[in-house]
């Protein structure tokens, strides 16, 4: 049987490139699909149908062409443009790096319905003025912890000892906390018990009560230096989004 010429998908626009004159190639995160890159013909144009439906991070139903190097955008219908993340720089920055960190840890047609609604979610929440640190960080665990990356937060990753929230510290080289007693033997970061719960509280959270969740300040700035070395250590090289996430001290509120 031949390929299917047609078909229609749920999407999010994680990365765009300008194509020619007109167009445009979308790097698009599907349910039905996994990740794709698909060209949108005259998207620029000011009359294009297309424009509205198709920005980044907009969750949209689009009917693909199937191409030989790139699928073809036929139709698309937008389900939210996420607007709010478009007039505060402190949750679009937000959003752009949790739609590149995805993009970085995902191959192409990798089929994954839960990171797909990790996604939506997660830019949902944002959209709606949750805490920013919270919700990015919590982003981060799920989508780590689904991938197979970790971290490990209950036991220690050198003993294997129960982790109780004193004294402990975070090892990005061995994924995880060290306990009390192998702590000071080990080359990890403090973790204070407050650290330490917060994370393993935004794990098991969904998006929605994520998004309620505030971090102090401290918080903020201790889960961000250790969730962004953490990170780095599972790409080829730093996001060009984590710049701008740089003064994790802002309240995204």
């Amino acid at each position: 049987m031949g390929r299917v010429r047609l078909y229609r998908v749920s999407s999010v626009v994680v990365r765009q490139r300008d194509l020619g004159e007109a167009d445009r190639v979308l790097v698009l995160y599907t349910r039905e699909r996994g990740k794709l890159a698909a060209v949108a013909k005259g998207i620029r144009r000011p009359r294009s149908k297309l424009a509205g439906s198709l920005q980044l991070f907009s969750h949209a139903s689009i009917q693909l062409a199937a191409g030989r190097s790139l699928e073809v955008v036929t139709q698309a219908r937008a389900r939210d443009t996420f607007y709010e993340l478009r007039t505060d720089m402190v949750r679009f920055a937000h959003a752009s790096y949790a739609a590149e960190l995805l993009d970085a840890l995902t191959d192409q047609g990798m089929v994954d319905t839960v990171l797909f609604d990790l996604l939506l979610s997660t830019l949902a929440a944002l959209d709606s003025g949750g805490d920013a640190s919270a919700v990015i960080r919590g982003f981060e665990v799920k989508l780590l912890t689904r991938l197979g990356y970790g971290p490990e937060l209950d036991e220690c990753v050198s003993c294997g000892a129960e982790v109780e929230g004193r004294g402990q510290r975070f090892s990005v080289t061995q994924g995880g906390v060290l306990c009390a007693k192998c702590g000071p033997l080990g080359s990890g970061a403090h973790l204070s018990p407050a650290g330490l719960q917060a994370l393993r509280e935004l794990r098991h959270m969904d998006a929605t009560a994520v998004s309620g969740k505030r971090l102090s300040a401290s918080a903020r700035e201790e889960l961000a230096r250790l969730m962004r070395a953490f990170v780095d250590s599972h790409l080829d090289r730093p996001l060009r989004s984590s710049a701008f996430l740089a003064q994790e001290s802002l309240d995204s509120a």
